[in-house]
């Protein structure tokens, strides 16, 4: 007693969560947000091999994290901060108040919204 959909998304490296009826697919290039009810790509963001996706507890921000990168998205995927980092970003977390805390192989850090 199951139902099962099949969708063709575009070709992607990973899925992500993103939000109910939405996906984030992540290729060589970039991310893009899929709507899966539609059928189609709503938005795309350039940031190369991105390995985690966090979001935000409200869904309102997401922040992509690569090897020595992090961007700050809305969930509209509209870029609002983008940071380089010389030393590897290992992980991160939102705080209450729409502040991304994340940690470097020896640092911990913090990104605004506003940048």
């Amino acid at each position: 007693n199951e139902i099962v959909k099949k969708v063709q998304v575009p070709s992607c490296e990973e899925i992500f969560y993103a939000g109910t009826g939405s996906l984030l697919l992540r290729d060589a290039e970039g991310v893009t947000l899929f709507d899966v009810q539609q059928k189609r790509s709503l938005a795309t963001v350039k940031i190369a091999k991105v390995k985690y996706v966090v979001w935000s507890s409200d869904a309102n921000h997401v922040a992509l994290l690569a090897k020595h990168a992090i961007m700050i998205c809305n969930k509209k995927l509209e870029s609002l901060c983008n940071i380089h980092e010389n030393i590897r970003v290992k992980s991160g977390a939102w705080a209450e108040n729409e502040v991304f805390i994340y940690t470097t192989s020896n640092h911990i850090k913090y990104a605004l919204t506003s940048g």
